[in-house]
């Protein structure tokens, strides 16, 4: 019975202490399984930017047509057909002038040219008798010259009333100012029975302001980084803060074609349709303007390593990790402009470990597949 205990007892120390080592030694063979283990990284490709860039820029509305009515003759208004507001349409009578000088004056060049047509017509007359007192010979031949020029001096005379009395009643028909295109009558300076003086002198008021508004123009500033990528027929969102921050689309129609070099902007017009008359100009307004992006390459802002030699990022090559130094370009946020260092299409690694080392053999996995 006794050799029996014995066994026990030595079987029980001797399981004790060889089960911890076994354990410790498989542990050891776990870690240097794992640490001779190929690692498992993600990856994403350099992908050429295909996306457009955003921009809110601050612009004032205007009419694509604004014009100022002046007077071309002196009158006084015997008409006023509008006020502000109206709606006209080109062709359209504004003003009516009364113009009892002009009148005067008409009457003065039209008794002027029957009298110097009275006389080219006697001169005319005259100069045939002479010539055939010149024929023969009664008369010298300076005689003739003279009474010769004395016709082309009368008709010349007749000529000239005759403009003149063209020029009067010309300037007659400016006594009826009329809408040059369509639009609305936005200011007035005149009254029935005012004095209207002709001509814009500096100073002087418009008797009308006329603006179109069926379409109004939208005048804006782009920045230099985004102009080069303007073009005319791009589709623009422009929204007025006071009609509820709606989006109405316009066009933009044309550009300055140069970069103001104060400013560095480029002066570009986009028009909006307004058939409704919502929009008025003079209105302040945000134009959302989306410009392509440079073509350019892009990698996710995850995939850098950042180390005393510069920057870099892991290009997996066959399974393999090569480290790549790359040029930064500008921060999009999530992801970075890339100048040099890498093409499009090639894997890079996101989130990688500190201790990543070119030659490193990896498991890539791409995201949303395996490699």
């Amino acid at each position: 019975m006794m050799p029996i205990v014995f066994v026990l007892i030595f079987a029980g120390l001797l399981a004790a202490g060889l089960l911890p080592r076994l354990a410790q030694s498989r542990a050891r063979a776990d870690e240097s399984a794992r640490s001779t283990a190929v690692p498992t990284v993600f990856t994403e490709p350099v992908k050429r930017d295909t996306t457009t860039t955003p921009f809110e820029l601050p612009a004032t509305l205007t009419g694509v047509h604004e014009a100022s009515i002046f007077a071309r003759t002196n009158g006084f208004v015997r008409q006023l057909r509008v006020d502000i507001g109206s709606p006209v349409r080109a062709g359209d009578t504004l003003v009516v002038l009364d113009m009892p000088e002009l009148r005067e004056q008409e009457r003065q060049a039209t008794a002027v040219l029957e009298q110097t047509e009275a006389s080219a017509k006697l001169a005319k007359t005259s100069l045939d008798r002479w010539k055939q007192l010149a024929t023969q010979g009664v008369v010298t031949p300076q005689e003739f010259d003279e009474r010769t020029a004395t016709a082309n001096v009368t008709d010349a005379n007749a000529r000239a009333a005759r403009a003149n009395l063209a020029n009067l009643r010309e300037l007659q028909r400016f006594g009826v100012l009329v809408a040059p295109f369509h639009g609305v009558v936005t200011a007035r300076s005149i009254d029935i029975g005012s004095l209207v003086v002709a001509g814009a002198a500096a100073g002087a008021r418009p008797l009308l302001s006329l603006v179109q508004t069926d379409t109004v123009r939208v005048m804006l500033q782009v920045p230099q980084s985004a102009a080069p990528r303007v073009r005319v027929g791009m589709r623009t969102a422009v929204v007025v803060s006071d009609l509820g921050n709606e989006e109405i689309m316009g066009t933009v129609v044309r550009t300055a074609g140069a970069i103001d070099p104060v400013t560095r902007t480029l002066l570009t017009e986009v028009h909006v349709p307004n058939a409704q008359r919502r929009l008025l100009p003079g209105m302040f307004a945000t134009v959302r303007l989306k410009v392509p992006s440079s073509p350019s390459l892009r990698v996710p802002a995850i995939a850098l390593i950042v180390r005393g030699d510069g920057t870099q990022v892991a290009r997996v090559e066959k399974d393999t990790v090569r480290l790549v130094p790359i040029t930064i370009g500008r921060d999009y946020g999530t992801s970075l402009e890339v100048l040099g260092g890498l093409q499009p299409g090639d894997q890079v690694v996101v989130n990688p470990p500190e201790s990543m080392a070119s030659g490193q053999p990896v498991k890539a996995i791409a995201r949303g597949g395996v490699k």
